[in-house]
This record gives C-alpha cells, sequence and structure tokens, in this order.
C-alpha cells in the first residue's frame, strides 16, 4: 500500500476520534440546556494556536415558570477553559451567571430573564496536539527569485470533509498558524565583508580564556591589527558595536518591515531561525527567519491561498548601511 494512503488513513482515524469527543460534549450541551429552553442554532469552532474547542449555542428562555427551576443547571462534561453568557441583545457578559466546578460548570438559573435569547460560549481544550495538524493541509512553495524579492505561495486546506459535515452543521478554524522559513544566508554572505568575518573570529578566540598560551594571544592580537588596518578601506566601527546592530535588523519588528503577506493570510510574527553563522561560539546572524502568518478555514472557505515576500533588496540595504554599502 502507497504510504502517504497509510498517513492518510491514519489522520482521518485520529480526526474521527477527536471529533466524536467533541461530539459527544456538544450534544451533552445541547440536551441539557433542551431540559427547559428552546435551542435556536448552534457553530463550532476551533481556535488552532492554542488548541481550543468553542462551542456556541444560542437559546431562548421562553418558558413559564423560571423562577420555579433549580437555582443552577450544571454541565458536569469535561474541565472547562473558558465559559460565557451574554443576552444576544446587548452582548454583555452576565457577572456571576457562570461558576467553575471540577468537572465542567454552572448557570445560575435566577440570573436570567424570561423570553430572552442568550449565547452560551464554551471553551474546552483539545487534548490531542495533532488533531490540527490532521485537519490541515499545508504547502508552501517559493515560486520567484529576482534582485529585488522573493516569493513564496501559501496554501491550505481543510482534510476529511467529508467527517466534519457528517458531524457538524458548520466548523471554521481560527487562526492557523502557518511558518515559512524565509533563507537570508546568501543575503548575509553578500553584503558582510570577509574581512568582518575574519574579524570577529579572532576576536572570539582572544576572549576565549581557553584558546592558546601568552605567544598564540600575541600572534593574534597582530592578526586583529592587520585586519583592522585593512578595515579602515572596507568599513568603520566597533566589532561588537557592529553585531548588535546586525542584531536589531534579526529582531521581530525590524525584520517585517521586510514582508509582506497577501492574500487569505495575515502576517503575525516572525523569529530567528535555531541555524546561525556556525564558526562562533555564540548566535550572531541566523541562517534563516521563521516568519509567521495566519489565515481562517471554513466549510465555506476550505481551501485558501496566500503570497509571502521578502523585500530583498530593501534587507540587503539596510544590511549594508552597517558597512557604508547602502546603496
Amino acid at each position: 500500500m502507497d504510504p502517504s494512503i497509510l498517513v492518510s488513513t491514519a489522520g482521518k482515524a485520529l480526526v474521527e476520534g477527536t471529533i466524536r469527543k467533541m461530539m459527544k460534549k456538544s450534544e451533552n450541551i445541547d440536551e441539557t440546556l433542551g431540559e427547559d429552553f428552546k435551542i435556536l442554532g448552534r457553530e463550532m469552532r476551533v481556535e488552532c494556536p492554542q488548541s481550543i474547542q468553542n462551542y456556541s449555542v444560542t437559546f431562548e428562555t421562553k418558558v413559564s415558570g423560571l423562577h420555579l427551576l433549580p437555582k443552577k443547571k450544571k454541565f458536569n462534561f469535561g474541565k472547562v477553559r473558558r465559559v460565557t453568557l451574554r443576552p444576544i441583545m446587548s452582548l454583555q457578559s452576565i457577572p456571576d451567571a457562570i461558576s467553575y466546578v471540577e468537572n465542567g460548570f454552572e448557570i445560575s438559573l435566577n440570573k436570567l430573564e424570561r423570553d430572552i435569547i442568550y449565547l452560551l460560549d464554551i471553551e474546552y481544550f483539545i487534548d490531542d496536539k495533532k488533531f490540527i495538524d490532521s485537519l490541515v493541509n499545508r504547502n508552501v512553495a517559493r515560486e520567484s527569485l529576482d534582485d529585488e524579492t522573493t516569493e513564496y505561495w501559501l496554501v491550505a486546506q481543510l482534510k476529511h470533509l467529508d467527517v466534519l459535515k457528517q458531524n457538524f452543521g458548520y466548523i471554521e478554524l481560527k487562526d492557523l498558524d502557518f511558518s515559512v522559513d524565509v533563507s537570508v544566508y546568501n543575503e548575509i554572505k553578500m553584503k558582510v565583508p570577509s574581512v568582518f568575518k575574519k574579524q570577529l573570529d579572532i576576536a572570539v578566540k582572544i576572549l576565549s580564556k581557553h584558546h592558546g598560551g601568552r605567544g598564540e594571544q600575541f600572534k593574534l592580537l597582530a592578526q586583529l591589527r592587520q585586519l583592522q588596518h585593512a578595515q579602515k578601506e572596507k568599513y568603520y566601527g566597533e566589532i561588537f558595536d557592529i553585531i548588535d546592530e546586525i542584531q536589531e535588523i534579526f529582531s521581530p519588528y525590524t525584520f517585517s518591515s521586510f514582508v509582506d503577506v497577501k492574500k487569505d493570510f495575515q502576517y503575525y510574527d516572525c523569529e530567528r531561525g535555531k541555524d546561525f553563522y556556525e564558526t562562533l561560539p555564540f548566535p550572531t546572524w541566523p541562517k534563516s527567519m521563521k516568519v509567521i502568518s495566519r489565515t481562517d478555514v471554513n466549510f465555506n472557505r476550505p481551501a485558501v491561498d496566500g503570497m509571502l515576500i521578502f523585500k530583498k533588496k530593501d534587507f540587503l540595504k539596510e544590511i549594508g548601511k552597517i558597512f557604508g554599502k547602502g546603496d
């Protein structure tokens, strides 16, 4: 059998198992609410970054003798993350209407009024952390490469739609994370002078207490002085001041200015990749930046696409400014 079919089958089984658990909770909530109130609508959402099941129910307190009902209605169907209860008209959360218990929550019925439509939002953590990955296909491709930009096409698509539609009238995955490793290694190699890299290597060796004796240290200092003379023809600045300036370019705030995200995705954050300039004992500049964008998928929009644009020319110009080569 094709290994991809095995993976797909295993993923579908995981999705089906998790959905059964989600459905059991929502059905129990419906049944408990329906004992006394009229249920008008339901909606299921999955909050992707935190892997949270959000179940929303609208119901109407169209019942005589509301004051005769028990003081509290209990929903002991598993530990909840958060519960809110709001009248549809104002959407203002009702103070003290919800109390949390070890295995669920309770609604204080004396906080409700007759003939009012309410919105109940319940959040549960999804136990299986692989559920989101099993539910969505993510694909990224570097489509074009020129002197000014590098473009990455992004595609996300709901899988197992047949399983989802059998169990849910509507489901939406909110804020689905999509990560792209944007390579910056070649750009750094183009703009950081080789003499600076040599200076940096030698400076680190000099600062290391475990590198050679006094003779070796004097030899390294002589090499550093020679490189400093060569440096004056290339650029100005102290080694570790320059390192600080380069580090700032790779801060999320600064690097985000070199990235555009378009169409169905929105930029969310970025962080340094795990691999750095390999010859030094401390992180200097990364070989890539991890850019995170987000999107939503649902039954009405099961597939989305977008584009991440790395403004390479602007990035190179900023690196060049540090070494006096900003043009």
